[in-house]
């Protein structure tokens, strides 16, 4: 067995050039892979949407807060007075059904005026409104820059 000294190459030309190429092929199909697993998640897709609404947040900002089955949002949130939050999410264009059963997502994004709240039933966007932190003031989506 031979050591090589600074003489020799480990690798010729050839042989770092296909290594070359062949890490250049992995990157680029990682890229492309993460890219289509994020453009069909839950999370990007609620941004877009939010996006078009006047909200600018990023699908990576989104976490989900809270998820149960077979429930509504109303049973979801309690004793919790959501007439302010239904307002604002109807004045932004939401369905804002808050009795309607399926499975529940709240996601939540923080941001420089407020919370984002995103309520998903059966993965589509029904209620969302930016709360003020230590307030019960709501703001509706797109009414203020939030980022």
């Amino acid at each position: 067995m031979q050591l090589p000294n600074e003489n020799k190459a480990l690798l010729n030309r050839k042989h770092t050039l296909i290594l070359l190429i062949a890490a250049g092929v992995l990157l680029v199909g990682a890229m492309i892979w993460s890219f289509f697993l994020n453009k069909g998640s839950i999370a990007s897709r609620v941004a877009r949407e939010l996006s078009e609404k006047g909200c600018s947040v990023r699908a990576g900002e989104l976490y989900q807060h809270e998820y149960r089955r077979d429930t509504s949002i109303r049973e979801m949130m309690g004793e919790t007075d959501l007439s302010p939050a239904v307002e604002a999410s109807v004045k932004a264009g939401f369905p804002s059904d808050i009795d309607k059963k399926g499975e529940v997502y709240c996601l939540l994004a923080e941001t420089d005026k407020g919370v984002l709240t995103v309520f998903l039933v059966d993965e589509r966007i029904e209620l969302a409104f930016i709360q003020i932190p230590d307030s019960d003031e709501v703001l509706t989506i797109g009414e203020k820059e939030i980022l």
